[in-house]
């Protein structure tokens, strides 16, 4: 996943990476293959979410012909922009090249490497689920199928699955779907552990984060590219924001209606949360984000990311964040997060995923 382009995957990446490290060990990432053998067992099947996406195609294109149309041609500049950022963060905190060709332990995780019906470029690769020859041993932490069921894999897929299990010595997954699903295709322990952005303590990274120019008072929008488009939402977001004399601002990934796309580090973006006026997110990681750093936020879940969104929202105690619509806005916007019962909650987690890891390193 640390080759993905987004906040949440590159912050996942290293807090995993620098807590291993802090544990005494050396820690070099492989990439994810797409091994055809595999991929060809998912047949025709792949979960598709287009509700949530901008409409493609011809009526795409005349629909993205609109008053955006300035702003989506600087968006795609920024964009590059934004990805030579995510190369450099990866060049310089992950050390992304460093290979070898022997390891002693490959730890599967974070993120939704368990998610293999998904529409991304790789399907289902039993790499993912410990078909990993160049390790020695092999265990997951925190892992997530994400939108994929148990009862929707293909058999052959399923069988392929419970025969790859077989290598791994510790399972550990990261929400209530994911620990049905691995249950169902192995009689191992599985362990339930916090993602490591939760986990990990960037209070030093964000302290010397040097900010860009930012609005005064501001509203971050945190979504994945363009996912709020319809103009309900918008509407809802703009006259949210002009009520309270916000600036709405997109990171990670713009959202064409959005004039102040701001091109930014993982680690500013963490900043960037923390010294927000209010916070509208539709992602996992956003929320994370919002639970650790920011006052105030609001959190819609998607039926894409549902399964593993509502399950983080009651396991960190912040259901009352917690938006069926953009039209609860203003209700969340009196709302101030219970920081004591959040930080409680992390502290307890925290000492789980060393004990784990510890144990099973």
């Amino acid at each position: 996943m640390q080759r993905v382009g987004n906040m949440g995957s590159l912050l996942q990446s290293y807090a995993l990476k620098t807590t291993i490290e802090r544990l005494g060990h050396q820690v070099e990432f492989i990439d994810i293959e797409k091994r055809e053998d595999d991929y060809k067992l998912l047949g025709d099947y792949k979960q598709k979410y287009d509700k949530e996406k901008e409409t493609t195609g011809l009526i795409g294109k005349i629909k993205k012909t609109d008053r955006y149309t300035l702003n989506r041609l600087r968006i795609k500049k920024k964009s590059i922009d934004q990805e030579n950022i995510f190369e450099k963060f990866r060049q310089k905190e992950l050390f992304i090249d460093r290979k070898s060709s022997k390891y002693d332990m490959c730890v599967i995780g974070s993120d939704e490497v368990f998610n293999c019906l998904n529409s991304g470029e790789w399907g289902f690769t039993s790499q993912l689920f410990g078909n990993v020859p160049e390790a020695n041993k092999v265990i997951t932490y925190a892992a997530s199928c994400g939108s994929t069921k148990y009862e929707e894999l293909p058999a052959m897929v399923a069988k392929k699955i419970r025969k790859t299990f077989e290598n791994v010595a510790a399972i550990s997954v990261r929400d209530e779907n994911t620990h049905k699903f691995v249950e169902k295709l192995t009689n191992k322990l599985i362990d339930d552990n916090l993602d490591p952005v939760l986990i990990y303590n960037f209070n030093c990274e964000v302290e010397q984060a040097n900010l860009p120019k930012m609005p005064k008072h501001y509203c971050v929008v945190y979504s994945y590219y363009n996912r709020i488009h319809t103009a309900e939402e918008i509407d809802a977001i703009k006259v949210f924001c002009k009520r309270h004399e916000l600036t709405p601002i997109a990171i990670g990934a713009p959202q064409f209606w959005i004039k102040d796309y701001i091109v930014c580090s993982p680690f500013q973006c963490l900043k960037i949360f923390k010294e927000s006026d209010f916070v509208i997110t539709d992602t996992f990681h956003g929320t994370i984000f919002a639970s650790k750093y920011a006052d105030k936020f609001a959190v819609l879940a998607r039926a894409s990311n549902k399964n593993k969104l509502l399950d983080l929202i009651r396991k960190i105690g912040m259901k009352d964040h917690l938006m069926s619509n953009l039209l609860e806005l203003e209700e969340k916007y009196g709302l101030l997060k219970n920081k004591e019962n959040f930080d409680s909650i992390v502290e307890e987690e925290t000492q789980r995923t060393l004990q784990y890891l510890n144990k099973n390193i």
